[in-house]
């Protein structure tokens, strides 16, 4: 889709307010997919939107699908380096509206904002995705040198920063508490201007259908009677596969018969390649790449595993809770928001390989536990995740 022809403040209507959502993104993935989703729902509010993309676009192709109102266009700039530069999109463009999308909580450098109130935009939003990593400690006050790392440190800069962005922005919106109260505790937003809105889930697209997953198992050759795990994940350092693969080879060891699928691309892709070689775990762990189709790979599984050191909400965990799946998930981010354990699913400590083998092998164990954490993640989706409920929210707040 690319840049428009035409200016974008010349080609909206007299009465039209314009939305510009500025992402600068690496790839495709869950903060990008919630993004699309607020999108497609602003379609009938009288607004136009516009994505500017100072990383990749990985937009324009999606939009093409038919899903999505005329009112939707794509800017991708990749020479923004400055506040001039910035200030002078934001000219240009003079939006009503700008939400920044944060996959990362350091995705934007803190002048953009600034930039944007000196463009005069009256409303300034944040969508923070992902926790916030620790702070740098402070340094101890015993020399002129540790006075100067009070002052100008890096632990003063990132809190500087992050001040001056809390500061300008209307709201920030928080996908987890957990992402809102570190955001509060340790970097100091007013947490009168930030608010949790939870990530939601099309819970009538991602539904329960075990008749859906059949054509998954058949490709990869996986029968009926075969308990399989899914996870879908980025293939990243802070996804942490490198233990779910360590759990996998300790249940082979100890003649525990399930298989996973591992859905997702990355970085890591050639890394964990190799570890699944030299575990031996060829024939139980298939990484099958990055899915448009999702649900036809949860619907194919018995279980869902996501074994992260980092999180905020993630979308693929509330995506197998309405298809279904019991939740094994790392007690990180808003993890433990979304799956209670010994509800819908097990919670285990980050980074510990026997907990992740204790709880796949208490499911597979426990034939009747496994169904009632099944109905209960399904509603506990439905209750608490609806993504019509939730991106209702975002609107009413950033439409005011």
């Amino acid at each position: 889709m690319g840049s428009p022809k035409v200016p974008f403040n010349e080609s909206r209507g007299p009465d039209e307010r314009t939305l510009l959502f500025v992402t600068n993104t690496k790839g495709y993935g869950g903060t990008e997919k919630h993004l699309l989703e607020l999108i497609r729902r602003l379609g009938d509010c009288g607004v136009q939107s516009l994505i500017l993309c100072a990383g990749a676009d990985p937009f324009s192709d999606r939009l093409h699908d038919g899903s999505y109102r005329d009112k939707v266009e794509v800017r991708h700039e990749r020479s923004l380096n400055s506040t001039r530069d910035w200030f002078q999109v934001f000219r240009e463009i003079k939006p009503d509206v700008v939400v920044f999308i944060y996959g990362t909580f350091s995705q934007h450098r803190w002048y953009v904002p600034v930039a944007a109130w000196f463009a005069r935009i009256r409303r300034l939003y944040a969508i923070q995705q992902l926790i916030p990593p620790p702070l740098p400690p402070k340094v101890p006050l015993g020399s002129i040198r540790g006075l100067a790392e009070r002052l100008i440190g890096k632990r003063t800069r990132r809190l500087l920063s992050a001040r001056i962005q809390s500061y300008l922005y209307d709201m920030t919106i928080c996908v987890s508490n957990a992402v809102r109260e570190s955001l509060v505790r340790d970097y100091r937003f007013a947490p009168q201007k930030t608010v949790t809105i939870y990530n939601g889930v099309s819970v009538s697209e991602f539904t329960p259908a075990a008749s859906d997953g059949m054509a998954v198992r058949t490709k990869l050759a996986l029968r009926s009677e075969e308990f399989v795990l899914v996870c879908a994940a980025r293939l990243s350092e802070e996804k942490g596969l490198d233990i779910l693969l360590l759990a996998m080879s300790r249940l082979l060891d100890r003649n525990v018969h399930c298989k996973c699928v591992i859905v997702g691309d990355g970085q890591d892709r050639e890394k964990l390649s190799q570890q699944i070689r030299a575990l031996g775990l060829a024939d139980h762990v298939f990484m099958v790449g990055f899915q448009e189709d999702v649900r036809s790979y949860l619907l194919a599984g018995n279980a869902f595993v996501l074994t992260s050191h980092k999180e905020g909400l993630p979308l693929a965990v509330l995506e197998a809770m309405a298809c279904g799946l019991p939740c094994i998930v790392t007690d990180v981010g808003g993890n433990a928001e979304a799956v209670a354990h010994n509800v819908n699913g097990l919670v285990v400590p980050a980074g510990s390989v026997d907990e992740v083998v204790e709880a796949i092998s208490s499911l597979l164990a426990q034939p009747l536990e496994w169904k009632r954490m099944s109905h209960m993640a399904r509603s506990r989706a439905c209750e608490q995740f609806d993504i019509e409920a939730r991106m209702a929210d975002i609107k009413k707040l950033i439409l005011v």
